[in-house]
């Protein structure tokens, strides 16, 4: 049996640019820079409405540009989806724009979009949903009734929900292939708790549990016109703007429904050291922290003041500065609007590192605490964060969007010019006294993401190490009858049967591997793609792929453990779980399966539909695998086996179907392989010249 192995399209792109200027115009660095002092935010004049129907309105005439754009929220929330269909919020978010709406369709409505040039965007989060609209002036009168047809009229239309819920697979599928976003998660369902509605995560199951009827529903219960703060600023007049909005908008009726609250956070500052284990990486990803603030407290002018001091002048200066311990380290005091932020001090450092690096992030924590910082410290810090913060504020529209978060959440309209006056008068003491209020270093989260053999000293010195599985769960596979004594039995002759079919008994037990070489027909969204592959395979756990691309030859090497891409733009670990896939493959091989038939289960089915034909299917069992392996009723050749797997577009019934059987050294092989996923064709192989037990030597599956 020839080894099929699932390709994944993996592009990388790496842009570099260098600025040099002069070496005679270059200040000495010992020298002091003066800083201009910088220009007051200034919040251009907005005309405030309330519509009727309850619609708070923001008017902002600019006319600089021929453009005008809108930004809306509503009172919504992924917080208020119930956990069994985690998910929904964003699902909703995502169709109310690419459903239709109206007497439109989603792409009726693209396409008339395009040809103005005119955007609109709609999404749900943790904290609100929000509707996003840019034009050119001239569209106006035509973009606001698809806009409020948007908002008022959605369609839902099943095949963009079944497209968004592909999507939403997806990305439940791919969720563990970066570190830095492995540390992220998981820290965040440390602060918050795992079952929390600020840290749970999709899931298939949520994923599939969501129906239309259930984004009908979410969308009904949040979107009304009195849950709506709508902000409008470009080149218009405002007292016209208020006129059409009025008359796309002003009929629709409010609810008069009482906002929900955000659900609280509860926390106890626990003291926990927690562990990933990720055997393939060679650094490791560090997050230490417990709960943060929230913006309006008092104290978060001097926290801000304090992030700058800790993660620049302490952290960095210490970790990577003078020991040249990490490539990356930050601190940071969080702060949210209304749902507490996260306080984290984190590092990516060598593996080796480790503990140290850990350690001298509490100690930095605590010395903040016991002492003030220096003038210089506190100078650099509030030129730091002033000198960047008006970068948030450099354009109209991050100025008028603040203005409209600051009214959604209830805080002053001027609330960012507030905090820069703020900042300007905080003091040594202030940060002190800050620190020793907000800071707990006895009482952090400690998470590593790596290696743990090859940590400097064990995780453990920290306390007791709890381990945390990102293993993604799958959906429940289709279950068979229960295995009696005789359906045991005679799956094990009729599997006899189809190894004989193949060719002599002891010829199959002798096979150790092969060479491929052939053709690839791979499915990718621009359309079929046919490349050259050469495949060498040892059993029980080598795989060395090679396939000719456009980009030039990619390798893709799995050795035991541990797999790497190679490509002539270089070099990158092969995703685990992509891995574990191809190493899968060996384990369903009816070559392996006979050579380790007492590891398995073989239990007959009957007859059974597959491929468009009736087959005898057989279900197979052992190894960590389970699948279905149907023959041919006339011949008891394999015609090809089913199992549930994870694609780039989620779970999925994947079939391989075998043709084209020829005898190679007394065995009979397939020299054609189709994949099939869901129903849907997604790739095919065509052997053109096949070896059994070639000469493979070690060098040639080299991953180091």
């Amino acid at each position: 049996m020839k080894k099929k192995i699932t390709v994944s399209w993996i592009c990388a792109a790496v842009a570099l640019a260098l600025l040099a200027s002069p070496l005679a115009a270059q200040k000495n660095p010992k020298d002091k820079f003066d800083f201009p002092k910088l220009g007051a935010l200034r919040t251009p004049p907005v005309l405030q409405k309330t519509m009727k129907n309850g619609i708070r309105l923001f008017l902002i005439e600019d006319h600089r540009f021929p453009t005008i754009d809108l930004r809306g929220m509503f009172f919504a929330s992924s917080a208020f989806e119930p956990a069994s269909k985690a998910g929904l919020a964003g699902l909703t978010g995502t169709v109310l724009r690419t459903g239709g709406a109206g007497a439109l369709s989603g792409d009726e409505i693209d396409r008339r979009l395009e040809t103005m040039a005119a955007d609109i965007e709609t999404g749900i989060d943790s904290e609100s949903a929000s509707v996003y609209v840019s034009m050119l002036r001239e569209s106006l009168d035509k973009v606001l009734p698809i806009f409020a047809d948007v908002l008022r009229r959605p369609r839902f239309e099943a095949e963009k929900i079944d497209l968004a819920k592909i999507e939403a697979r997806s990305a439940i599928s791919r969720r563990n292939d970066d570190v830095g976003q492995i540390a992220e998660r998981e820290f965040i369902k440390l602060i918050y708790g795992a079952d929390s509605p600020y840290a749970r995560q999709n899931e298939y199951a949520t994923i599939d549990a969501v129906g239309r009827d259930d984004m009908l529903a979410f969308y009904r219960e949040y979107f009304h016109p009195d849950n709506l703060w709508l902000a409008v600023w470009g080149d218009f007049d405002s007292r016209q703007m208020a006129r059409k909005l009025e008359a796309v908008l002003g009929d629709w009726p409010a609810s008069g429904r009482k906002l929900p609250s955000l659900p609280e956070v509860s926390y106890d500052y626990p003291r926990t050291v927690n562990l990933v284990e990720k055997g393939d990486v060679n650094q490791s990803n560090i997050a230490v922290g417990h709960i943060g603030g929230l913006l309006s407290d008092p104290d978060y002018a001097a926290l801000s003041v304090m992030n700058r001091i800790l993660s620049f002048d302490r952290m960095f200066k210490r970790i990577r500065t003078d020991e040249g311990l990490a490539y990356s380290v930050w601190g940071y005091y969080g702060a949210g609007y209304k749902v507490p932020g996260a306080f984290s001090a984190g590092a990516q450092t060598k593996s080796e590192s480790t503990v140290k690096a850990i350690t001298i992030m509490l100690e930095e924590m605590k010395r903040l605490r016991e002492q003030e910082v220096s003038d210089e410290e506190l100078r650099r810090a509030k030129d730091q964060f002033l000198n960047s913060y008006v970068f948030q504020f450099d354009s109209r529209a991050k100025i008028i969007r603040r203005l409209l978060t600051n009214a959604y959440y209830g805080y002053p309209l001027d609330f960012n010019e507030q905090l820069i006056r703020r900042i300007e008068t905080v003091t040594k003491a202030d940060v002190l006294a800050a620190a020793q209020k907000h800071l707990r270093p006895d009482q952090v989260q400690v998470l590593v993401v790596g290696k743990s053999a090859d940590f400097d000293q064990p995780l453990s010195t920290l306390g007791k190490v709890n381990l945390i599985d990102i293993a993604i769960p799958l959906p429940a596979g289709e279950k068979g009858p229960e295995a009696t004594a005789e359906s045991l039995a005679q799956g094990q002759e009729l599997f006899a049967k189809a190894v004989a079919a193949m060719g002599d008994p002891a010829k199959v037990m002798a096979v150790r591997g092969m060479r491929m070489e052939g053709d690839l027909l791979q499915s990718t969204p621009m359309g079929e793609m046919t490349l050259a592959a050469e495949v060498v395979t040892a059993y029980p756990d080598k795989v060395r792929f090679a396939l000719d691309t456009p980009g030039g030859r990619m390798n893709m090497i799995v050795n035991g453990a541990k797999g790497i891409i190679r490509m002539p733009q270089g070099s990158m670990p092969l995703p685990e779980a992509e891995r574990k896939n191809i190493l899968d493959n060996f384990l369903r091989e009816p070559f392996y399966v006979w050579q380790n038939a007492g590891q398995y289960k073989i239990q007959a089915l009957g007859r059974l539909p597959f491929a468009g034909q009736e087959a005898l299917a057989l279900a197979i069992s052992g190894r960590g695998v389970e699948f279905r392996l149907f023959l041919d009723p006339q011949t008891m050749l394999p015609l090809g086996n089913s199992y549930s797997s994870v694609t780039q577009e989620g779970p999925a019934t994947v079939e391989e179907r075998l043709s084209d059987y020829r005898d190679v050294d007394g065995v009979k092989v397939p020299f054609k392989t189709e994949s099939w996923a869901n129903g849907k064709k997604v790739s095919a192989q065509t052997v053109k010249t096949l070896q059994l037990n070639p000469e493979a030597k070690e060098e040639l599956f080299k991953v180091e």
